[in-house]
C-alpha cells in the first residue's frame, strides 16, 4: 500500500466547534476590555470618539477570526502510513511535518476543559533526534488519537 493509497484525514466536526468556541470566548473578553475603553475614552478623554467605536472593532475582529478559523480548519489533514506519521496544515504558508516511524519515541495527549467537553485533544508525538522535531495536532478527535496509539503500540 503505498503512501498515496491513503488518504488524508481531515479535521472533524467538534474541532471546528471547539475552534470557534474559543472565537467567542475571546470575543466575550474582548467585548469587556471594549467596554472598559469605552468608559475611559468617554470619561477622560475629550477625543470626539463614538463610544460605540470600540465595541466596532471588537465585532470586526470576531467575524475575521470566524471566518479564518474556519479557513484554517479546512488546511488541518493527517495520517499515519506504516512508514511515517504526516501533518499537513497552513494558510498562508502550508507545513507539512514528516515523521518517520523509526523516529517516534513516545505518543502523548493533552485536553484542556473545552476540548473535553468536545471529545477531542491535543495530540503530540515526540521524536528521536534533534532534526526531526516533535508534531502535534490540535483538537484531534479522541477516537482517531486512540487509533494512532494503537497502531504505533504505544498505548
Amino acid at each position: 500500500m503505498t503512501v498515496e493509497s491513503i488518504p488524508l484525514r481531515p479535521l472533524g466536526r467538534d474541532a471546528l466547534a471547539v475552534r470557534r468556541t474559543r472565537v467567542v470566548l475571546e470575543t466575550v473578553a474582548g467585548t469587556a476590555v471594549a467596554a472598559g475603553v469605552a468608559i475611559a475614552l468617554w470619561t477622560w478623554t475629550d477625543l470626539p470618539i463614538p463610544i460605540w467605536s470600540p465595541f466596532v472593532l471588537v465585532v470586526v475582529a470576531a467575524a475575521f477570526a470566524w471566518w479564518w478559523v474556519g479557513v484554517d480548519h479546512s488546511r488541518w489533514a493527517w495520517r499515519l502510513t506504516s512508514d511515517q506519521f504526516e501533518v499537513r496544515r497552513g494558510v498562508l504558508v502550508r507545513r507539512v511535518h514528516l515523521v518517520p516511524r523509526s523516529r517516534i519515541q513516545n505518543v502523548t495527549t493533552t485536553a484542556g476543559p473545552l476540548q473535553r467537553r468536545f471529545g477531542v485533544l491535543t495530540l503530540t508525538v515526540h521524536t528521536a533526534g534533534a532534526r526531526t522535531p516533535n508534531v502535534s495536532v490540535e483538537d484531534l478527535d479522541a477516537g482517531h488519537a486512540e487509533a494512532i496509539r494503537r497502531r504505533l503500540g504505544l498505548t
